[in-house]
């Protein structure tokens, strides 16, 4: 009902420190986000367990008595879930501690919507500045989602979500009349011919098992319909599942730009703003987690996914630096209308799903490291 978005995130923040104060959690020093620390038999290893905890700028359309009471903002994301399943599994395992084999750490961090690089990249080098890092064995984090009914659980093994990168490209040519081409170097006819040379490159040069996407977003060029442009500008972004394929296509849409430029007589000029990682899971840990859920909630009930996903995550940053597992926790209930897509103004969640996510939490945690 009170979110907020970005890095400001303070009242959330407070909310979480009375909360894990209030159970007895030790608390990290932390410039940003909330990390606690739960103590088991062995601090000289350690595992954690993430919750984003940021919304996302939009108005919620639902009617409900916890509809967002912030105008212009929702958790359209399922964060508050998140949260408040790491919240539960806090709980648990606070009060079972003195079974605990390790130490527990639970990071709740803002700005996983952004702004770029968002909050996962601090919250690293907060782990760092407290010298946990190399203490840290594994490292979950769980994603409600709509997709799958709620009492199931999805995950996969690899690559889980994508890099994001986003390219600015401008042709500079020479403009002039339309019935004096022959004078002119057509900024426009250079920039069509690099949109159709990448879907031939894509197509052609890409694996077609290698999930990728090299999407133009923009294309603005021209005044008048007997000016031939000479200037165009586009604006695109791009997803890989591999990193090799990420410097790939990169590298291939600069030397078909560089091409096409010297051949017709224009410059260019290229911005590449790199984003998130490839979210990469550990498949050992993986596969342990996924026999954990089949011990929760049955067999029958847990998903193994054949595909990633070409959305992004900014966990992605912790996962480079630790053994990680990230799964997909279902919410979906169509009795309920509970159908909506996340970062629809109408998203909402099955609350039945937050007890699966915490006792999956709980579970992973306790596990010897």
């Amino acid at each position: 009902m009170h979110p907020e978005i970005g890095f400001d995130t303070k009242e959330t923040e407070a909310f979480i420190r009375q909360f894990l104060i209030s159970e007895g959690i030790e608390l990290l020093e932390s410039s940003v986000g909330v990390i606690g620390i739960i103590r088991g038999k062995n601090d000289e290893r350690c595992t954690a367990l993430r919750a984003d905890i940021d919304a996302l700028p939009l108005e919620e359309e639902n009617e409900v008595p916890y509809r967002s009471k912030v105008k212009g903002k929702m958790h359209a994301c399922g964060h508050d879930g998140h949260t408040a399943m790491l919240m539960g599994a806090a709980h648990v395992l606070q009060q079972n501690r003195q079974e605990l084999c390790s130490d527990v750490i639970l990071i709740f961090q803002p700005a996983e919507e952004g702004p770029f690089p968002g909050g996962a990249k601090l919250m690293l080098e907060e782990l760092e500045s407290h010298r946990l890092l190399k203490k840290i064995s594994s490292i979950s984090a769980l994603h409600l989602t709509t997709e799958y009914q709620c009492g199931k659980i999805a995950g996969g093994f690899g690559p889980m979500m994508a890099s994001t990168d986003e390219f600015d490209i401008a042709i500079t040519g020479v403009g002039g009349h339309v019935g004096l081409p022959h004078m002119t170097s057509d900024a426009l006819s250079v920039a069509a011919k690099f949109i159709t040379g990448m879907e031939s490159f894509m197509s052609k040069q890409i694996n077609p098992f290698d999930s990728t996407v090299f999407a133009v977003g923009t294309l603005n060029a021209g005044t008048a319909r007997n000016i031939v442009p000479k200037k165009a500008l586009i604006s695109g972004s791009l997803r890989c599942q591999r990193e090799e394929t990420r410097g790939f296509v990169l590298e291939g849409a600069e030397k078909l730009l560089k091409a096409l430029c010297d051949f017709s007589g224009t410059s260019y000029s290229i911005n590449i703003r790199r984003g998130l990682p490839v979210l990469v899971v550990n498949n050992k840990k993986t596969e342990e987690i996924e026999g954990l859920a089949r011990e929760l909630i049955g067999k029958e009930n847990v998903i193994r996914l054949k595909h990633s996903n070409m959305g992004a995550e900014d966990f992605a940053f912790l996962a480079e630096k630790i053994p990680a597992t990230f799964v997909w926790i279902g919410a979906r209930n169509e009795e309920k209308d509970l159908i909506h897509m996340m970062h629809s103004a109408k998203f909402d969640i099955d609350e039945n799903a937050l007890s699966v996510g915490a006792s999956l939490l709980s579970t992973v945690a306790a596990l010897p490291r």
